[in-house]
């Protein structure tokens, strides 16, 4: 099978480039092409079925369900949802009467910042994909059948960013209009940081669906001023409140008994899956053995708001500001939190945009997660303190 993001797409693009083939001499090896279902029957009796993810309407993939395959192609795999690859693994293999032969799948991809970079490119570049997995960079001027003319046209009339991802296959590249973390400075913010056992441990929670984002920090004033330090954080990528106990206890386990847990506001709304209608933040408290004075949540903040609020302090932690008052840094590991703080964009209103969470940049759990901590009163104490200071 073939997989393309929706129908339209699929017959916009998939499908006419199949028609090309078929009118280039692939017509001679089919003996039906159902148009209806979109099934090709070869003189051999294999079949191709081109199909739709169409997430929007079948969240679960129950159209996948059943389905036997030895085989599978994503197109643009990068407008599909992660979910939906790991789908294509659990079928591929099951159709048995193509015998002793080991399933493939086969996708292309442009560069992208979601789950696609972090599952392939990275793992390629750290020489950490996993065995029989392979990457292969493919550019536009790798084929030879380019007309030189188009290349150059592209090289003179495309934007810069949009050349060096698309025709140069750059991975690092993502052009960011209205960042939401205001006042960013890479040199500034990037710094090692680690968890001190001697400082308060202060978890920062959001939650959605599918991934929960939790991010670990610490928040202190010593002899040499104030300090945000975000060390740590987590992915729960099935959105599971085990899961994400066991993370936090398997991590931190023996110091927990005075951290404070903080967050999405959402969190305390009753889970009618539980007996006794127990919320997110509560099955928490109970699974971890916290106090309820160690769950500190407050009524989020407008996105206009803490976006105020978190440019307020990375304004004064920056190195560019001669008053810098506050060391706020995140550890270089944390990837999630770095990509949202460089990428997450706001829209007109000041509100993050998250129309499209098939971008990582775009579901933005870990800005949620820095927002919601900047919105706790460990940073607020600072905000409030610096807002009437005098230089």
């Amino acid at each position: 099978m073939i997989v393309r993001e929706s129908l339209p797409t699929l017959k916009r693009t998939t499908l006419v480039s199949f028609q090309e083939l078929l009118d280039n001499g692939l017509s001679s090896h089919v003996s039906n092409f159902n148009r209806d279902t979109n099934t090709v029957t070869f003189n051999n009796g294999s079949q191709l079925i081109f199909m739709t993810e169409s997430f929007d309407t079948d969240k679960e993939l129950n159209r996948f369900r059943g389905l036997e395959v030895n085989g599978a192609g994503a197109d643009e795999l990068n407008e599909l949802h992660e979910a939906t690859f790991k789908k294509l693994i659990e079928r591929s293999g099951t159709w048995l009467a193509a015998g002793d032969v080991s399933p493939v799948i086969l996708a292309t991809c442009n560069p992208t910042h979601n789950w696609v970079k972090t599952t392939f490119y990275d793992r390629w570049k750290a020489d950490e994909l996993p065995e029989r997995w392979e990457y292969i960079q493919a550019r536009i001027t790798d084929n030879p059948y380019i007309p030189e003319s188009y290349l150059q046209s592209l090289k003179a009339n495309m934007m810069p960013l949009e050349y060096a991802r698309f025709v140069e296959g750059d991975w690092q590249v993502i052009e960011v209009n209205n960042r939401f973390a205001r006042y960013w400075h890479e040199e500034s913010h990037v710094k090692s940081c680690a968890f001190n056992s001697k400082q308060q441990l202060i978890i920062s929670m959001d939650f959605n669906i599918e991934p929960f984002g939790f991010i670990f920090a610490h928040a202190y004033q010593d002899s040499e001023g104030h300090h945000v330090h975000i060390f740590d954080e987590s992915t729960i990528e099935d959105g599971n409140i085990n899961k994400a106990c066991e993370d936090i206890r398997t991590k931190y386990g023996q110091h927990l008994w005075n951290c404070i847990i903080t967050g999405d506001y959402n969190g305390n709304k009753r889970d009618i899956g539980q007996i006794d209608h127990a919320s997110n933040f509560e099955q928490i408290r109970r699974e971890l053995k916290l106090q309820p004075r160690q769950m500190q949540m407050r009524a989020n903040p407008r996105h206009k708001n803490s976006r105020n609020d978190l440019g307020f302090v990375l304004y004064h932690s920056s190195n560019e500001n001669a008053h810098k008052t506050l060391d706020f840094r995140i550890e270089p590991t944390c990837e999630d939190t770095l990509r949202d703080m460089r990428f997450v964009e706001a829209d007109g209103t000041g509100s993050i945009v998250k129309s499209n969470r098939k971008e990582g940049h775009q579901r933005a759990d870990h800005m949620d997660a820095v927002r919601y901590l900047v919105h706790h009163k460990s940073v607020q104490n600072f905000i409030v303190w610096r807002q009437k200071q005098r230089f």
